[in-house]
């Protein structure tokens, strides 16, 4: 195609092209207009069209406008495995929340626990309470609880050798231990602290206690038994010792002073020989046919006379009586018990004496003296002690000194005729039919 087609036919492409266009615009121009409505629908021929309503005014908030945000799912949060390490027992919580008990081995595991900050309290009896807050994080797995004990106001440790005592501290608290467990009294203020304990028959046990921070202090409570004896007080004065009409050993009858003693009522008894036999350890009496079992002696004899007792027990039952008592015991002398037999200065006297060896039994009783059958030939005028030393003798196929026996089971009318009667036994050895009585001195001043 030469240049002049060309040319011819690109002139006649854009001619065609504008009477393309014009047709269109001249037919859109042509067509019958249509109603349409406000939001460009075609309104039916048939239907009237209604004015536009006038657009209402709007009113203006003060609020700005809302803008809401898009909504996003929550990003898990990790869970940790949390070891907490307290005092045994403890109670942990965690936000409020409780977990358990610190083990035996002082550890508790709690499991989910959220990484990041959480607020932590342990309680436990004892220790202050710790309140505070901890971090969990991808390494801490592990946190110690710092709980500090509480400070300790101070304890006494109570034990006591009998049971069924009341014991109060200050007038307070009354408790009634066990005899040999030991009783722990907590809570007390530092300072010092009265302890009585108190029980039917024994002594009451006082002391002042000091309780220190920190310290439990021992407190030992020993009761010691009521174990004086009904005593008889024989006043100071002279009285005729011996008997003319008696046997050899009892001439010549003599004057004899002798100072103010008290001596006991009856013999000693099994129910009081036995507290010592109990608790100094000492052997109990045994005889042929009459005896002891054991440290118990026969049932229904607690008011009985103990028999088969030497004058070597008997005198180590009189040191016993007042290394327990504080008084001092002893065995009477001849001259002592004598008075006391014989004692007659008013109807009332005698009668106490008579109410006395009433109740003795049929039993002989030591006496501290050394025998000797001549003794009264000295005639010793002040409390006479006896001879410094006794006669060997032989009796009973025993041979060697022996101590003065009195007594011999007499009975009411017989008291003053027998009260001289004398005899003998070796002081090593016992016998079914011997018992003793014991003398309490009066101090010098004390007052009746």
């Amino acid at each position: 195609m030469n240049g002049v087609g060309i040319f011819y036919h690109r002139h006649f492409s854009h001619w065609l092209c504008s009477i393309g266009l014009l047709l269109i615009a001249a037919l859109a121009f042509w067509q019958p207009l249509s109603a349409q409505d406000s939001t460009g629908r075609e309104i039916p021929k048939t239907a009237k069209r209604s004015p536009t309503p006038a657009p209402k005014p709007i009113k203006k908030s003060s609020k700005p406008p809302e803008h809401k945000s898009a909504i996003t799912k929550p990003t898990p949060v990790p869970t940790r495995r949390f070891t907490i390490l307290a005092p045994p027992g403890a109670l942990i919580e965690i936000d409020g929340s409780t977990k358990g008990f610190a083990g035996i081995d002082g550890n508790l595991v709690v499991l989910g626990v959220a990484a990041g900050n959480h607020q932590l309290r342990a309680r436990l009896t004892g220790y202050e309470d710790w309140n505070g807050p901890i971090t969990v994080g991808a390494s801490a797995t592990r946190f110690e609880v710092p709980m500090k004990k509480k400070p300790d106001p101070g304890k006494i440790a109570i034990t006591i050798n009998e049971s069924d005592a009341l014991v109060t501290v200050d007038g307070l608290g009354k408790l009634s231990p066990k005899a040999g467990e030991q009783s722990l009294l907590s809570g007390l203020s530092t300072g010092t602290h009265k302890i009585v304990a108190k029980k039917k028959n024994f002594y009451d046990w006082n002391e002042e206690v000091a309780v220190e921070l920190g310290k439990t202090t021992l407190v030992k409570i020993v009761l010691k038994p009521l174990i004086d004896p009904d005593m008889l007080v024989i006043e100071e004065g002279v009285f005729e010792m011996g008997n003319n009409a008696g046997d050899g050993d009892q001439r010549p009858k003599h004057q004899v002073f002798v100072s103010a003693f008290e001596i006991s009522r009856t013999e000693i008894s099994n129910r009081l020989y036995k507290k010592f036999v109990d608790e100094a350890g000492h052997p109990p009496p045994q005889g042929l046919g009459y005896g002891w079992r054991a440290n118990q002696y026969p049932v229904g004899h607690d008011d009985f006379p103990v028999v088969f007792v030497s004058w070597n027990d008997a005198v180590a039952f009189c040191k016993w009586m007042s290394q327990e008592s504080g008084s001092t015991y002893r065995l009477p002398t001849e001259a002592e018990w004598e008075k006391a037999a014989k004692m007659r200065s008013t109807p009332e006297a005698a009668d106490q004496a008579n109410e006395k060896f009433l109740s003795a039994g049929k039993v002989w009783e030591w006496c501290s003296d050394w025998y000797d059958p001549g003794y009264y030939k000295l005639r010793d005028r002040i409390n006479p002690q006896g001879p410094v030393t006794g006669k060997k003798i032989k009796l009973m196929g025993f041979e060697g000194q022996t101590k003065s026996l009195r007594g011999g089971g007499f009975g009411k009318g017989q008291v003053l005729s027998r009260a001289a009667e004398r005899s003998q036994y070796f002081p090593d050895k016992s016998r079914f039919d011997i018992g003793f009585r014991i003398v309490r001195e009066i101090k010098q001043g004390a007052s009746k």
